[in-house]
């Protein structure tokens, strides 16, 4: 952790165009925070493109109009994902969906607005099982509905969108995942998985769940040195799973993004991760874990320097 650089913005960005889910996932904080106080809301337009509009001086890898949501529920996506596109054409446009409200008509439309990966989370193919982890609102025969519906649209209309669908491995679906990635393969879908982590302690079943042991690995995190998420607000969060914002870094309406990338809160969590030392660390990452099975997650800390050296040499 010693040696890692860190550009004058973020990698990736998560922005939360509005608040809301209507997932009840048991790995997400999503039930506790929608009956808490916390404010909800929608991002403006302006403030959106304001974003976008700064980031394109930074050059990201990706930018994702979605954070702690379920994105589709926002009328506005097809109009972030286009205009995002636009400023932005090198990034990776990504969201993250739970296919309930993937439409044929939603899905062209940010087909034609040039969304470029949409990863849909389905946890189960056996309806009860997947609303055991998801809720009662995801029903998994019409996800699967929806996204072999679109993969049919993708043909027809001969878009290289990278779709693909998302398993995180718990307990109750281990045994389900072989039986997954042949389904999906042989209806030429992309399955990939995710190990399950504790999203800074605010997940209490998390090491019940865990099919492997849950290990703290403190120091090896490397989401502030890499990305940047956003509330509808404008308030950025620490990362994305301070779903409850208890650690503010700025506010991205009042300030640049460059300004809170590089500003003294997240400079001081950095040096913190580095030096693995709590004391300059907030709670959320004091209390985070992450499940001690590595090769299950898909991002690599080589791949990240790499990456991060050839932007910065570009």
């Amino acid at each position: 952790m010693d040696n890692i650089p860190v550009g004058r913005g973020p990698l990736r960005v998560q922005i939360q165009t509005q608040s809301g889910c209507n997932g009840r996932c048991v790995f997400c904080p999503n039930k506790g925070v929608v009956a808490s106080d916390l404010k909800q809301g929608r991002m403006t337009v302006e403030l959106y493109r304001k974003i976008v509009d700064e980031l394109a001086g930074l050059a990201p890898h990706r930018i994702s109009p979605y954070l702690m949501n379920e994105p589709l529920l926002d009328s506005r996506l097809p109009e972030f994902v286009r205009y995002t596109t636009a400023r932005g054409p090198s990034a990776t446009t990504l969201i993250t969906s739970n296919g309930t409200h993937l439409t044929e008509e939603l899905g062209e439309a940010l087909i034609d607005a040039g969304l470029k990966r949409l990863k849909v989370s389905l946890q189960s193919l056996d309806p009860e099982t997947n609303k055991s982890l998801m809720g009662d609102a995801v029903d998994s025969a019409k996800v699967v509905e929806n996204v072999l519906a679109f993969h049919r649209l993708l043909k027809r209309k001969r878009s290289e969108l990278d779709l693909r669908v998302s398993m995180i491995v718990t307990k109750v679906n281990l045994e389900e995942i072989q039986r997954a990635r042949q389904f999906w393969h042989r209806h030429g879908v992309r399955l990939v998985t995710s190990a399950l982590e504790n999203r800074g302690g605010n997940i209490a079943d998390a090491a019940a769940l865990n099919p492997g042991e849950m290990a703290r690995i403190r120091g090896a995190c490397i989401r502030p040195f890499r990305e940047m998420c956003v509330l509808w607000n404008g308030d950025a969060v620490l990362c994305c799973v301070d779903w409850w914002r208890t650690c503010i870094l700025g506010n991205v309406a009042e300030q640049s993004v460059e300004e809170v990338w590089n500003a003294t809160p997240i400079t001081t969590i950095r040096k913190g991760l580095r030096e693995n030392d709590p004391d300059l660390l907030p709670k959320i990452c004091v209390n985070c874990a992450q499940s001690a099975q590595p090769d299950q997650h898909r991002f690599h800390l080589k791949t990240f320097v790499w990456r991060l050296f050839s932007r910065s040499a570009s």
